[in-house]
């Protein structure tokens, strides 16, 4: 099973603020939608309740100790839960972990990818990243987004492979 974390960061390591992204960037929404799209996505309830509703032309799973009872929606409730259910039904698919903090950070066991976007700046936020050790990992790709008049401020997006020796 391919794990992946996406998310957008600034150079602070700041991913929210009051249950949001400190920024409003459309080439960043434009690559989580790209990089997501017909993947599964993986949420902490507070993040499902940021976006509003599942997203479609994917598999929506929340992990939360409370049954989230909407169409296109899959709770699960623990961890180890969630990590049955990913073995047993996506098999060598990329599933795609998309936040919050915690679940990051209790699934950082079983993450192989990492699509990173750094934003420009220090956004001042409530919810930092996860640690990552980027020792461990390799930069595969890079791409520079310069700021435009929807684009403000410039970011990048950025991904990452683990170290075949850690597999």
């Amino acid at each position: 099973m391919k794990v992946s974390f996406v998310w957008a960061e600034d150079e602070a390591g700041w991913i929210g603020k009051n249950g949001q992204l400190p920024w409003h960037l459309p080439a960043d929404l434009k690559h989580f939608k790209a990089v997501t799209m017909h993947h599964p996505v993986v949420m902490g309830a507070k993040t499902y309740y940021s976006i509003g509703r599942p997203l479609p032309h994917r598999d929506n799973i929340v992990v939360s100790h409370q049954q989230i009872d909407q169409a296109g929606v899959e709770t699960v409730t623990s961890i180890q839960d969630l990590k049955r259910l990913l073995a047993k039904r996506y098999g060598d698919q990329e599933v795609c972990i998309i936040g919050g903090a915690g679940l990051f950070s209790q699934t950082a066991d079983i993450v192989k990818i990492l699509h990173r976007t750094v934003v420009e700046g220090d956004h001042q936020g409530d919810v930092k990243m996860v640690p990552i050790d980027y020792h461990q990992w390799h930069l595969d790709k890079k791409t520079v987004v310069p700021a435009t008049k929807t684009t403000v401020p410039n970011c990048r997006f950025e991904e990452w492979s683990l170290n075949k020796e850690k597999y």
